[in-house]
């Protein structure tokens, strides 16, 4: 049967605390959410302790540093206790629960041993005290104890049981990845990561994805297993040196994800940065569309505003990314000399793999990624220039059209005045009789005009005659002064 004795569940928690570009209220919500997963009883105080603009490293409960807890499943005596802190930009959080003894055996208290099975109480107690809320960045499990009669075989054979506990999600052939000497004892990692591609076409600007969990499955489970009491508490002195590790690890992969939603949507907006372009091109090859191709101007203005938004921010998460990996080696360095103290072999190397995998690929990738999405930004620029010019280009032959007809009509018109005015001077030009032997008069008298009207009919005529003759001639000399400027 595989047993263990003092059987702890760690949990370290990360929240956002202010993000890049939030205001006053969005900050102020990130500290309710992070106070939501902690006891009412100590709100207050963790508020007063988290007063300051910048800090790297606030215990947000002082000098007391935790807040204990004791409770109980259905067959154990649990304890456990939250270490809250602020770490810079964000929120920590180290929740503790270990197996104390059995129901009514309090004299068997850290040395009963336990089948592996007391885990799923373990787990069962934290996602009850946090009520189902998750991180904002990212969170890491530790398992941890002592093993009777220690051999790495045992040990082996007690986190392969582990496996076995649903609760723990946890699968040896997916999820495990190396085994490690640690602190005298042996440590296993499990992992499992995998980013969730967002739906973007159901996914509007409106309704942003704002959960870490909505992005990736990134899962992280460390087991530590121990000789004796001696050995497990002090590496559990390490807890907090891990609380900080993991912090800059849990950004990292926070930023990755980030950069790869940020990716999905530069992809999304350069496909229609394609169509637009398609658009344009079918436009062009019959006659242009104005309303249509103003509408693809607005849309391609806006797609660019927000294209280059994105793009700026992943190079923002690049840049976390870098910044934390800085400081995830250095604590790791940090731990390395801390753990010589313990005179005892600790092999690091699996912690050294993910920072040489963060370097040799991840941010390869997002730099990939930034140099050829920085594409679409030309695109989009290009595109819009080439149908502001098309569209002043028809506009402002519009608008000489116009002009051109407005002069061809005013000149009409005024001649057509002028010659209207002067009609009626000529001699005789009032007596219809003397009218009638004009030829203009004797051709409108023979079409059956009336001697009464004859004399207002031959000036309308000829007004109108001298307008279209004058309109005529303007809209040639228009047309000859273009084909010598051409």
């Amino acid at each position: 049967m595989s047993e263990i004795i003092y059987p702890t569940l760690d949990l370290f928690l990360y929240d956002l605390r202010d993000g890049l570009g939030e205001n006053a209220g969005e900050i102020a919500d990130n500290k309710d959410r992070f106070l939501q997963k902690l006891p009412e009883r100590i709100r207050s105080a963790i508020e007063q302790r988290d007063a300051a603009v910048e800090a790297e490293y606030v215990e947000l409960l002082g000098n007391r540093g935790r807040e204990q807890f004791n409770s109980s499943s259905q067959n154990y005596t649990l304890k456990g206790y939250y270490y809250p802190v602020r770490l810079g930009d964000s929120y920590g959080l180290l929740l503790d629960c270990s197996v104390e003894h059995s129901l009514g055996h309090p004299e068997r208290s850290q040395t009963e041993a336990f089948v592996v099975s007391c885990f799923a109480d373990l787990k069962a107690e934290l996602d009850r005290r946090l009520a189902e809320s998750k991180s904002t960045i990212g969170q890491v499990w530790m398992l941890s104890g002592q093993i009777p009669n220690f051999t790495p075989d045992r040990a082996q054979s007690i986190a392969q049981a582990c496996c076995q506990i649903p609760e723990l999600e946890l699968d040896w052939d997916r999820d495990f990845r190396s085994k490690s000497q640690f602190a005298g004892g042996i440590l296993f990692e499990f992992w499992r990561y995998r980013f969730n591609s967002p739906d973007l076409s159901s996914n509007s600007e409106s309704n942003p994805i704002c959960n870490i969990h909505q992005l990736q499955d990134n899962y992280l489970v460390l087991i530590a297993l121990y000789p004796n009491s001696e050995t497990a508490r002090k590496a559990s002195e390490i807890n907090f040196d891990w609380l900080r590790l993991f912090a800059y690890r849990s950004k990292i992969l926070w930023a990755y994800g980030q950069s790869q939603y940020l990716r999905q949507k530069l992809k999304y907006r350069f496909v229609l940065t394609q169509q637009y372009l398609k658009d344009f091109e079918q436009a062009k090859t019959r006659n242009l569309n104005l309303k249509q191709l103003r509408k693809t101007l607005v849309d391609a203005q806006n797609t660019l505003a927000n294209y280059s938004i994105d793009l700026n921010y992943l190079n923002t998460q690049k840049r976390t990314m870098e910044v934390n990996l800085l400081n995830y080696g250095r604590r790791l360095k940090r731990m390395e000399q801390r753990l010589t103290e313990f005179q005892t072999v600790s092999d690091m190397e699996f912690l050294k793999k993910f920072s040489d995998n963060v370097e040799a690929r991840y941010l390869v990738q997002i730099e990939r990624d930034y140099e050829s999405l920085s594409l679409g930004v030309t695109l989009l620029g290009e595109l819009i220039n080439s149908i502001r010019g098309v569209t002043e280009i028809d506009q402002s032959e519009r608008d000489r059209n116009f002009q051109n007809t407005v002069a061809i009509l005013g000149v009409g018109l005024a001649a057509g005045s002028i010659v209207a005015s002067i009609a009626t001077q000529f001699p005789g030009a009032s007596d219809p009789k003397e009218a009638a032997k004009y030829p203009l008069g004797s051709t409108l008298s023979q079409l059956g005009i009336p001697d009464p009207w004859l004399v207002p009919a031959i000036s309308a005529t000829a007004s109108i005659g001298t307008a279209v003759l004058a309109a005529l001639i303007t809209a040639l000399v228009i047309k000859l002064s273009w084909f010598f400027k051409k």
